[in-house]
């Protein structure tokens, strides 16, 4: 500056250019000096900028002389011109506010979340802070569950959503209830993808494992030969047969082929979880059933008795069981005959029981025997008739008989003699 000029001259220039910035406006000059109310700037402008400390927006608890260096650039916005002490007052805060609102403006159509750190309560809500602007939070816009007391929230950081902004009263209010909601929902979301996936895994397994244990069970199927004897293990029992586990594929022993003789109930045969050796009797590829027998199929007695037995052989048995038209009796173990109620005495009777008991011993011969169909037919009365035997009387008349048809001795020489004079005639 030219130091020739005079007072006024120097006051005028100075008026134009502090004419030449406005209150408004944004500037930036140099920490000349650093007091503990204020801070002073050096202007391009050749007079000094003031930033009083409650414009400086300091972080709570932290000093001037903390926060700033000399010779370090500030900016802030112009609140006030002294031409006559050539000052321009300045506040950092607002410049700071400004632009914390356009940051929080951009947030907010983005619609970004934010972390403010919560300060003050009253009974509707709580106040936060992001940088230099006060963010309020609605009671209802605190939580998911119903909030009674604000203070708890107090000192906490909180994760926000920017729910209303008005730059012209510079008022925002957000939410982090939505926030929670959210995160409620991901993790529902995740849930129920994470149990349908688990649901899908499952089914697959579930699937795999039966696509093998119908493979094992087809393989197992096959490889099962009639006659075949295999072990297995008693897995259910009804009134009519018994259900075998064979390894994998179950088969039905029938109660007709559970013994050679006759039983009352499965029950008194095969018991469940029982281990049993069995014998394939046949199997249908169409539906995979298996018969099964628990008998031995290779001991058939009727095919023992076909060797021993014949019609017409008397035979010792024993009354199982009566019925009206006559009864049933173990000829061998596994091998009954039918004894009709005609068969039993020449006369007529009225009764099976008249005759017979259950448990008697009798000799009977046998009629009928088709050891193919297991079938016998046998008759008490026939055994117990008395063989025919021929008397003395009856032989000689036979005897006397005979001479008749031959005629007497005299006769028989006679004709004798003739024959063999006329040879030495001859």
């Amino acid at each position: 500056m030219d130091n020739n000029l005079t007072m006024q001259e120097l006051l005028d220039m100075q008026e134009e250019e502090l004419s030449k910035i406005n209150v408004g406006e944004e500037i930036t000059g140099t920490v000349e000096t650093i007091r503990d109310d204020e801070l002073v700037l050096k202007l391009d402008l050749g007079f000094d900028g003031v930033i009083p400390v409650s414009d400086l927006n300091l972080p709570k608890g932290t000093s001037i002389e903390d926060a700033y260096k000399v010779g370090e650039e500030v900016s802030g916005i112009i609140t006030k011109i002294n031409l006559k002490d050539t000052t321009v007052v300045i506040s950092k805060s607002s410049l700071d506010q400004a632009r914390d609102l356009k940051e929080l403006e951009e947030i907010f159509e983005e619609g970004k979340t934010i972390t403010i750190h919560i300060d003050k309560n009253i009974e509707r809500g709580i106040f936060g802070k992001y940088k230099s602007q006060t963010i309020f939070i609605p009671i209802s816009q605190i939580d998911t569950k119903f909030v009674t007391d604000t203070s708890e929230y107090v000192g906490q950081d909180l994760e926000v959503y920017i729910k209303e902004l008005n730059s012209r009263r510079n008022k925002v209010v957000a939410s982090h209830r939505q926030l929670l909601q959210e995160k409620i929902n991901i993790e529902r979301k995740e849930r129920r993808e994470r149990i349908k996936a688990e649901r899908e895994a499952e089914r697959e397994r579930r699937k795999a494992e039966r696509e093998k244990k119908k493979a094992e069970r087809e393989a197992l199927f096959e490889s099962l030969e009639v006659g075949q004897k295999i072990n297995g293990k008693v897995t259910n029992i009804m009134p009519y047969g018994a259900f075998i586990d064979l390894g994998g594929i179950e088969g039905l022993a029938h109660i007709n082929n559970l013994s050679w003789k006759r039983v009352p109930s499965v029950e008194s045969v095969l018991e469940e979880g029982q281990n049993v050796d069995v014998y394939i009797m046949d199997k249908n590829p169409e539906n995979m059933r298996i018969a099964l027998a628990v008998k031995d199929i290779n001991n058939d007695p009727w095919d023992l008795a076909a060797d021993e037995l014949s019609v017409g052989d008397i035979v010792n048995v024993e009354v199982l069981r009566i019925i009206e038209s006559g009864a049933f009796v173990e000829v061998k173990e596994g091998v009954e005959a039918y004894l009709p109620i005609g068969e039993l005495k020449d006369e007529r009777v009225g009764k099976v029981e008249d005759v017979i008991s259950e448990g008697d011993k009798l000799s009977v011969r046998i009629k009928s025997f088709n050891p193919a169909d297991k079938r016998m037919l046998v008759s008490l009365k026939e055994a117990n008739r008395e063989p025919v035997v021929k008397d003395e009387e009856e032989d000689i008349a036979e005897y006397l008989e005979s001479d008749e048809k031959l005629g007497n001795i005299g006769e028989l020489l006679g004709d004798q003699l003739e024959g063999a004079l006329k040879s030495e005639d001859e």
